[in-house]
């Protein structure tokens, strides 16, 4: 999977707008290596249907970066507007679909610039991206995600990977929630709780906020992704009675008293193995909440990069957890061999199984009905 990103953010020059566009994987580490068409349009930031102007840019195999100027000075846009770069033909957004051989993903993530407006004095768009999704629900997904080098504020391939398959399993339910169980699920009383270690964006919490109705969403992270964490939060459309805040909470010290106090039913984590110094820490917050929310399901994606990430399976089986499912998710192909990402479910060993026959515990039957809750 790779991404288009503005190496450069788009930017007025008299009558022109310029702007620097890559293509490379999700850590910015290698470029694409195969030539592709791309789109490129000027478009209304109001009414995205609206286009101005467009432009073919064709990307080669040695490439590092492609310039993209628009000229504008004959055209009759309105301000505000956003740059939209895509592959040729596509859509104005990336669907996650069902073939044959399981979930698809997109092979190249295009990419929304963040608004230009002489009018107010916006020459130079701030240094953002936005992803937008449609995923299985047809509600769509739409992501900030930063142009910078913070590993903190980018989306990664196993979040995409993880928020696909969730939402995708979701959809596509045996028994979906009727208009009728929605408001009996509306009380407090049946509220799902769920919490994001390492949320980055929060692209998987913020995709379960906008697919699960009655969810409460907690995404955590180091401070540095509050900011974008809380944009995204605040442009999400969530399903009934649900929804997403942030939190920050540092594997390193004890629990926050707002976590600590909490019970949760998921517990996600998605693409946080990359780092083995790190692996402690994490699997150590893993144990303290099982500790506290005994009957939470930890829910678990990545995509291995190096051997050393295996380290993290020793210390979660050392620390009593068991491995109650693994699944994959195929990544497209772009110039490279196939890869997967993995999905694992987990359970801790104190936990509670005794069969619980209330409300919540039946729904969290027919939500979760892909995991072994």
């Amino acid at each position: 999977m790779r991404y288009i990103r503005f190496l450069k953010p788009p930017k007025v020059h008299g009558s022109q707008i310029k702007t620097l566009i890559t293509v490379t994987s999700d850590l910015g580490e290698s470029f694409l290596p195969e030539a592709v068409q791309l789109s490129a349009s000027l478009r209304s930031a109001v009414q995205h249907d609206t286009l101005y102007l467009r432009k073919k840019l064709q990307w080669e195999a040695s490439m590092r970066s492609i310039p993209l100027t628009f000229d504008f000075d004959k055209s009759d846009i309105v301000w505000p507007v956003k740059i939209h770069v895509t592959t040729r033909d596509a859509e104005l957004t990336d669907h996650f679909e069902r073939g044959q051989n399981g979930l698809s993903l997109p092979p190249i993530i295009s990419a929304w610039s963040d608004i230009l407006d002489l009018q107010i004095g916006i020459n130079e768009a701030a240094r953002m991206v936005e992803r937008r999704f449609q995923p299985l629900s047809d509600r769509p997904l739409c992501i900030w995600e930063e142009t910078g080098e913070s590993i903190a504020r980018h989306i990664w391939d196993a979040g995409i990977a993880l928020s696909a398959y969730v939402e995708g399993m979701v959809a596509l339910q045996p028994e979906p929630l009727s208009p009728a169980d929605q408001i009996t699920y509306s009380s407090s009383s049946n509220t799902i709780n769920i919490i994001e270690l390492g949320a980055g964006c929060g692209i998987v919490g913020i995709s379960l906020a906008q697919s699960i109705p009655n969810c409460n969403v907690l995404l955590t992270d180091l401070p540095e992704a509050r900011e974008i964490a809380e944009r995204n939060v605040s442009t999400m459309t969530p399903a009934v009675g649900s929804c997403a805040s942030f939190q920050e909470l540092d594997w390193e010290i004890p629990l926050p008293e707002a976590v600590a106090s909490a019970r949760f039913d998921l517990v996600l984590v998605a693409d946080c193995t990359y780092n083995p110094d790190s692996a402690p820490a994490l699997v150590q917050t893993l144990v303290k909440l099982a500790n506290t929310s005994q009957d939470c399901v930890v829910l678990l994606s990545m995509k291995v990069r190096h051997e050393s990430e295996l380290v993290f399976f020793d210390l979660m089986e050392k620390a009593g957890f068991l491995q109650k499912m693994k699944a994959m998710v195929p990544l497209p192909e772009v110039g490279c061999d196939p890869d997967d990402a993995l999905v694992f479910v987990f359970h801790h060993h104190a936990r509670n199984v005794a069969v619980d026959n209330d409300l919540l515990s039946q729904r969290k039957k027919s939500v979760f009905h892909f995991l072994p809750v």
